[in-house]
Parts: C-alpha cells; structure tokens; sequence
C-alpha cells in the first residue's frame, strides 16, 4: 500500500486544552508513504502508482510498521539514488512532524521556517494521519496576516475571531455594519482628545504667560503618535511573522523595543530642544524653553515606543485578538503623559505658577 486516506478526525484533541483553528482542519489526508527498509525502487514505483496529486508527491514519507511517522526521503533524491539500496539512507526530517492539534498559523510558520513542501500532521501516538502543503500553508498565513493588519486597525470583530471581517463586507456591506466596527476606537480616540483638550485647559494660564509654548504643542503630540504608531506596526508584523512571542516578549521585544524608543527619543529631543533654544527661546529670553521642549519630547517618544509594543501585548493577554485598535489608547496615553510633562516643566522651568 503507497498511499493513505486515513480520516484526520480520528486524532484524539486533548479535552483540557482546546486549541483554536488546529491544523488537523486543514491537513490532506493522501500522501505516499513507505515502511522503514524499503528499497528506493519500491518507493518511486509507490509515487508511480499514487493517485496524489504532484504537488502531494514532492516526498515519499517513511513509517514504521506500526504507522508511525519516521522522517521522509524527497522524491528528487530517490531519483538519483541507486534502486537498490534502501530508503533509509536518504531519511530527513525525523523532527519534522507536528501535532494535529497545534495552531494552523504555528504550523505554516514552521513549514515556512524548514522550507520543505510538505509538512507530516501526527496524532497522538505518532501516527501519520496526513500532510499540509507548501499552497495551504501560505494561504493560512496570508489570511493570518489580513486579519492581523484588520485587527490593528479597529475594523476587527474583538471578542469573535472565528468570524472573520472580509473585505467585501467592509467595501461592499451595509453602511451600518462598516460603521458599527469602526466606531467603536473612533470613540476612544474622540474621548482622548476631550481628555487632552482638558488638560490643556488646565494650563491655560502657562500659555497665556508664555505664548510660545503653544508652537510646540502639535510637535510633542505629532512626533509621539508617529513613533507609537511605528511601534505597533512592528510589532503586528512581528508577532503575524513569529518574530515577536508571548514567550520572550518582555526579555527580548519590549526590552529591545524600549531601548530603540530611548537613543530615539535622546536624538530628537537634543535636535528640537536645540531648535527651540535658538528660535524662540533666545529671542524671547526664555532660554529654558529648551529644556522644556526636550524634555517633553523625550517623554512623549519614549513613551510612545514603549506603549506600541505594550497596548498590544496587553490585549493578547486579555484574550483578545492580536492588537485590535491599539493605536486610539496608544495616542492617548502618550498625548496626555507628553503634554503633561511638557506644562510641569514649563511652570517649574520659566516659573510660571499654574
């Protein structure tokens, strides 16, 4: 027997860790395979007969008599091999194969990550049960990928992942459904600028003593979103990529993520706060607007950074879906932390009493 048809259904899910979306959905169930010891003109005579399609034959699996996954042999090195000798010869990748419960996404990386055409799907006793193709595998992670660019941008179903958005309902839909998944962060972000708006209020005599305060206002709140915003698309590429895991988020990511925002945030304050000294500060004789100008923006940059790596992480842990309208809280959080920073100094600096 050279090929198999054995029902992936039968793998048994452990019942005290469901996991969503396990490849054993997406697997085919007819691959070639032989048994250990097998010559190699056995093996290309089990591809001959096979009904598989091509793309399924790329590589001749080896099982043991008992049906469970050994490694595989391409099918262009049996080829070249001498029909004689034994298929064990030519075995690779006896660490191939992945559980048929593991995540679709984590085994298309892994797929992906060992560039082979086809990746072994085992069941609980190792059992081959069938193969993901090279085709399936990137379909998975592309349709990883739209979702995750979908769910950064607040137009994703939060707390239901299993419904996906698609993009023709959002283009092509009833306006009140594409209104209904946009809303939602929409809000969070007209709420943060009242809340913004209300601080500013709060210094209102800071301004009117140093009107040249209010230059540098849209550059502490600009340059602090353009750096959160940077941030959090990292990081979606990154964790859609595997580059970015829960696993190692705080010792390498954040950690690595914190100390770019830091020499950022060090440059750009040196470079505004050097522009602001000699163009309003000098001719003003507020030569500590400077200072006040670098010091905010350090603050809202780095700030910013860090929350553009954090906000998603954070909701990933709630348990909702990879970084869902991040960037509205993002821009709030640092708006507010820079502005407020901004006014301090500015009142303690240019001892103006708020």
């Amino acid at each position: 027997m050279a090929t198999t048809t054995l029902d992936p259904k039968g793998a048994t899910v452990a019942p005290n860790r469901p996991t969503r979306d396990p490849i054993s959905e997406r697997i085919r169930d007819a691959f070639v395979y032989v048994t250990e010891g097998a010559k190699v003109s056995e093996a290309i005579e089990a591809v001959r007969r096979s009904r598989v399609p091509t793309g399924q034959a790329a590589c001749v699996f080896v099982i043991d008599d008992k049906g469970r996954y050994k490694g595989f042999a391409r099918l262009s090195a049996l080829l070249r091999a001498d029909g004689d000798s034994t298929v064990n010869g030519y075995i690779d990748g006896a660490d191939l194969a992945v559980a048929h419960d593991m995540e679709q996404e984590a085994a298309a990386r892994r797929l992906q990550l060992k560039d082979v055409p086809l990746l072994p799907v085992v069941n609980a006793k190792s059992e081959m049960i069938g193969v993901l193709t090279f085709d399936d595998a990137m379909d998975i992670l592309e349709q990883e990928t739209t979702d995750d660019i979908m769910f950064k941008a607040g137009v994703g179903d939060v707390f239901n992942t299993d419904d996906h958005i698609r993009s023709e309902k959002l283009t092509q839909g009833p306006i009140w459904y594409t209104v209904r998944v946009r809303i939602l962060f929409l809000m969070v972000t007209l709420a943060g600028g009242l809340i913004v708006g209300g601080l500013i209020d709060q210094f209102e005599d800071v301004l009117g003593a140093v009107i040249a305060l209010a230059i540098f206002i849209p550059l502490v709140m600009d340059m602090g979103g353009n750096v959160g915003t940077q941030s959090s698309t990292i990081f979606a590429r990154g964790f859609a990529l595997g580059h970015v895991t829960m696993q190692d988020f705080w010792r390498k990511s954040f950690f690595r993520e914190a100390l770019v925002g830091m020499t950022m945030a060090v440059g750009i304050a040196l470079v505004a706060g050097t522009v602001a000294y000699f163009w309003q500060g000098v001719p003003n004789d507020i030569p500590q607007l400077g200072v006040v100008v670098g010091v905010a923006l350090f603050t809202s940059v780095f700030t910013a950074a860090c929350l553009g790596f954090l906000m998603p992480y954070v909701m990933v842990k709630m348990g909702i879906d990879h970084a869902p309208g991040a960037d509205p809280f993002i821009t709030t959080i640092k708006d507010f932390t820079g502005l407020l920073v901004y006014f301090l100094m500015a009142s303690w600096l240019i001892g103006v009493e708020i």
